[in-house]
């Protein structure tokens, strides 16, 4: 386990315990398990000097790419409109870089060889898919913006940031209209050239609404949210700056304790 993830989870751990020492006197502490399909893509800034036809080229290839995160937050009231909220967050994101008009011997990748398959008839090329996996620790804050007069429905601002550790950086080619040797078609390469960061830190902001489902505990939202990076994703002389869409759907459980009769 690398030193930014003990880190991040050791500072989880306290600020959590730390929120409900302070929710056992006085705070009430709200529950959120959520998945959250994303689409992601990056913003390059070039280390030295490169034609614009490079650059050009490069953004021709790139695209978006669509992955799956997933968090578990708490939050609490400290205000009857406002809530903070902390967590850990599995962020999921990266970009597909398309390489097209492959041709028989063009090399596919220095890692995968050439191209050798003779049976194609046009049209093959490879989506190599940038994974960047973070272990996050968003916090945020919310402000309710919905009517009082619908209480089964509420909408909330939601703003913040989140600190994150790397997991895991590669890059997944999968080969279309061809194949290689064994019909093989999928490669996953670790890409050490990226030379990628360890830590990074993102803004977030979206909307939050929920509705209720049953009784006064349990009720479901969507989150629609962007991600913005404030850092770099790696330090090659090709800089990633790796943003997101994505759509929180969940479970958001508010626990209901009876009044001590006196």
């Amino acid at each position: 386990m690398n030193s930014p993830f003990k880190f991040l989870i050791a500072s989880f751990v306290l600020l959590f315990f730390a929120i409900s020492g302070k929710a056992q006197s006085s705070l009430l502490l709200n529950y959120s398990l959520s998945i959250e399909p994303t689409i992601g893509n990056r913003v390059i800034s070039y280390k030295g000097n490169y034609p614009q036809s490079f650059k050009d080229s490069i953004k021709k290839a790139d695209r978006s790419r669509d992955a799956i995160s997933m968090a578990f937050m708490v939050s609490t009231k400290f205000k009857s409109n406002n809530r903070f909220y902390i967590g850990l967050q599995f962020q999921n994101f990266g970009f597909t870089r398309k390489k097209d008009n492959l041709h028989f011997l063009d090399t596919i990748h220095p890692d995968i060889g050439i191209m050798n398959d003779l049976s194609q008839t046009g049209g093959a090329y490879v989506d190599f898919n940038y994974r960047y996996a973070y272990l996050a620790i968003p916090m945020l804050f919310s402000t309710q913006i919905s009517s009082k007069k619908k209480p089964n429905t509420l909408v909330h601002f939601i703003y913040g940031g989140s600190i994150a550790a790397l997991l895991k950086h590669d890059v997944r080619a999968v080969l279309h209209g061809f194949s290689t040797r064994g019909n093989q078609k999928i490669y996953t390469l670790k890409n050490p050239g990226e030379n990628v960061d360890r830590i990074n830190v993102n803004l977030h902001a979206g909307l939050r609404i929920e509705n209720m489902l049953y009784n006064k505990s349990t009720w479901v939202f969507v989150q629609p949210e962007i991600f913005v990076p404030t850092l770099n994703a790696n330090s090659s002389n090709e800089r990633h700056h790796l943003w997101a869409i994505g759509l929180q759907v969940g479970i958001y459980y508010v626990p209901q304790f009876k009044e001590d009769k006196k």
